[in-house]
């Protein structure tokens, strides 16, 4: 300000402004720091006074406007910020908006990620003073799960910075996987209820809720249940091979993530054969017969048994062991069940055999089943009759009636069937006027009456 004519003084109408005048000069200068930010304008009035008598004065006005400049920095309204994302969050997602404040005029605030940013997952872009953070990759809560952003506001002098926490939260991104997608398995059928058939798992990527996993019989199959928490496959009813060799099981792996995803396995049990059954013959018993002039090795009859068993265990075979073969008389043939005579037999000594045979099966330990063979030998005439003497001498009275018995003759044939007998000669003592006459009785020969005479000799 331009000094006044003198003899003239200054002064200043307000005392609490931070400006001084020079009262002989009318400089206006500053008496303490200004603060743009706390007054932008000032204002007051100024008196010039002359020494006359009387003094006069004049006034005027004084606008000071405080010019800014860049002595502040930007100050974030929060020195941290918290914030929860999916793991499926889509690439732009909006995460965060953060502030920070420059009291400069005209300041222009930027920001930027400073620290923390793994694999640059995230961005943030200047928008209405306002930093907006955004999702720029998509995330894999396998390999971070958690991210600690710095994130600085500059107006291109001063800066200031803030954090930002973002935890990942899982989605269920992945679905149970079985180690295998077939698993086979054997059991001997007679593995009691209640013991495991087999332990099959899976596994599943993701954490919590979405990585628990429940399993399922996908089909109801009596003999089996699976545990739904680990896995474990169980009998529940007993097993017979000859009913079913083999069982599929369906099983699925579900977990507990919404929604929820699954993955499905196979799991082939084979059931083993035990020894558990004992050979049936196809009769409960068997009749032959055989003629006893028959020679040796003769086939008389031929028994059959069935093992409903597998393998060795159903293989069966025939013997006379710890049985009764007519005391060596005959034998079987192990593989065909065929009975053979071993000699030539001999109905009059052993008419009628009562034989026992077993079917015994190839199992460890192998079981047996007895069976009742009746043979029955046939006659032939291989022995002739044979009397008590070969020659009678009858004595006859001479008044003996025509017809009545004069003698009683008997012959024995230890084959079967009628003796026949017949009179070759007939010497008479003295003259006999008429000839005896024979008649045939089964085993004895019975002599007719003579007329004449006191004996006679028969042959």
């Amino acid at each position: 300000m331009a000094a006044p004519p003198s003899p003239t003084t200054l002064g200043l109408s307000a005392s609490d402004t931070p400006f001084i005048i020079n009262s002989a000069t009318g400089w206006v200068t500053v008496s303490s720091i200004l603060d743009r930010e706390s007054v932008e304008h000032y204002f007051f009035g100024v008196e010039a006074r002359d020494y006359g008598m009387p003094p006069l004065s004049a006034t005027a006005s004084v606008t000071i406007t405080v010019m800014d400049v860049n002595d502040n920095r930007p100050e974030f309204l929060q020195k941290e910020y918290y914030s929860r994302l999916n793991e499926d969050a889509s690439v732009g997602t909006s995460v965060v908006t953060v502030t920070a404040v420059d009291r400069d005029v005209n300041s222009a605030v930027t920001y930027q990620i400073t620290g923390g940013n793994t694999r640059n997952r995230f961005a943030i872009s200047t928008a209405g003073g306002a930093g907006l953070l955004s999702l720029a990759l998509p995330l894999d809560y396998k390999q971070e799960r958690r991210y600690v952003l710095t994130v600085t506001a500059s107006d291109r002098t001063l800066h200031d910075t803030c954090q930002v926490h973002i935890n990942i939260t899982d989605a269920n991104t992945h679905r149970p996987v079985f180690q295998s997608a077939h698993y086979s398995v054997s059991v001997n059928e007679d593995r009691p209820p209640g013991s495991t058939v087999v332990m099959i798992s899976a596994t599943d990527d993701d954490v919590g809720e979405n990585a628990r996993i429940t399993y399922f019989l996908e089909d109801n199959i009596p003999q089996f249940r699976i545990d739904p928490a680990s896995g474990a496959i169980t009998l529940q009813a007993e097993l017979d091979y000859e009913d079913q060799m083999t069982y599929t099981l369906a099983i699925t792996a579900k977990d507990n993530g919404i929604p929820q995803k699954s993955d499905t396995t196979y799991v082939e049990v084979n059931v083993n054969d035990v020894n558990d059954n004992a050979p049936q013959f196809l009769s409960p018993r068997y009749q032959g017969t055989v003629s006893e002039d028959a020679p040796p090795f003769t086939s008389v009859l031929q028994i059959s048994a069935t093992d409903r068993d597998a393998h060795a265990n159903g293989r069966v075979q025939y013997t006379f062991q710890n049985g009764e073969d007519g005391d060596g008389d005959f034998t079987i043939e192990p593989t065909s069940g065929i009975v053979r005579t071993v000699r030539r037999l001999d109905r009059e000594s052993v008419p009628f055999y009562e034989l026992t045979a077993y079917a015994v099966d190839r199992g460890v330990p192998p079981q047996r089943t007895p069976v009742h063979i009746q043979v029955t030998v046939l006659d032939v005439n291989d022995n002739a009759p044979v009397f008590p003497a070969d020659d009678f001498e009858v004595l006859v009275k001479e008044n003996s009636a025509v017809g009545s018995v004069v003698a009683q003759i008997t012959a024995t044939d230890p084959d079967e069937g009628p003796i026949v007998c017949k009179m070759r000669s007939v010497r008479r003592r003295p003259l006999v006027p008429e000839p005896l006459k024979e008649k045939a009785h089964g085993r004895n020969c019975v002599c007719g009456r003579t007329t004449e005479g006191d004996g006679v000799r028969l042959s």
